[in-house]
Order: C-alpha cells, then structure tokens, then sequence
C-alpha cells in the first residue's frame, strides 16, 4: 500500500522550507527543492499621491502603497505555484501549513481551490529555523509523523 505523503511549508516573509511525511512514525524529512527565497522587496513610495485628470476638475488620488505586504503577497504567490507543480506531478497527499499569523493568511489567499482541499491543518508559527526532528513535536496536534 502506498504511503500518504504530506507536505508542511514552514514559511515566513523571507523564506519557506517544504518537509515531508510518508507516513506515522517516520518523521519528516526535506523535500527535493525544498528552500524557496523571496526575491527582494521594492521599494515605492511612502505616501499617497495624486495624479491631474486632463478631462475632469480635480485630480484622483492614489493608495500608498505597502511594499512589505505587497512582497509578502508575491512570495506567497511564489510558494503556491511551487506547489501547484508539485500537486501536478502527484508528489503529495495532504497539506500542512505553517507561517506566522499575517504570512498564514496570504498562503492562505495565494492557495487554488485545488490545493485548499489538501490542508489538512495549519500552525500559525514561523518554524522555519526548526530542526528536522523538532518539526514532528510542533505539529503533533496536526499529524501523527
């Protein structure tokens, strides 16, 4: 019988490990590709702007923009395409997600229904520094691995 493979992205804004499970007592182990780095931040400007409508009295107004959250959104974006390849080639079975509470949230908003449907669980935690053998301990309530 094959084993269930799960995979857990151990994510923060900067960085994202991929570890993987195949089945109860064997731990997790990293996966081939399993660092993803996200590219650096640009920087806009701080504040609002505005801009002359040629056409119209006035001028229309700009958000400012947030580059650390606009980076963050595009690394998770990065991260759900890495596994969306992985998910096409059938790699794995199930899902685990693991980020600090706002990263958590854009995995969460990147993710295609598809992949949705494999989360079996999420931790809202940067494990991303955390040894192989600690991993097991800190999603115990998720996985038995």
């Amino acid at each position: 019988m094959k084993p269930i493979v799960t995979l857990a992205v151990l994510a923060n804004a900067r960085t994202a490990r991929i570890v993987e499970n195949h089945g109860l007592g064997k731990g997790f182990t990293a996966s081939a590709g399993h660092a993803l780095q996200a590219p650096p931040a640009v920087e806009n400007a701080d504040r609002a702007g505005t801009h002359p409508i040629s056409s119209a009295h006035g001028a229309a107004t700009f958000e400012a923009s947030d580059p650390k959250r606009a980076a963050e959104a595009a690394f998770a974006r990065l991260i759900a395409q890495d596994l969306e390849r992985r998910n096409a080639a059938g790699t794995f079975d199930q899902l685990i997600l693991t980020a600090a509470p706002h990263m958590l949230g854009q995995l969460r908003a990147a993710l295609p229904d598809a992949l949705k449907s494999k989360v079996i669980g999420e931790a809202d935690k940067d494990l991303t520094h955390a040894g192989l053998d600690d991993i097991a301990g800190h999603l115990k309530d998720i996985i038995a691995a």
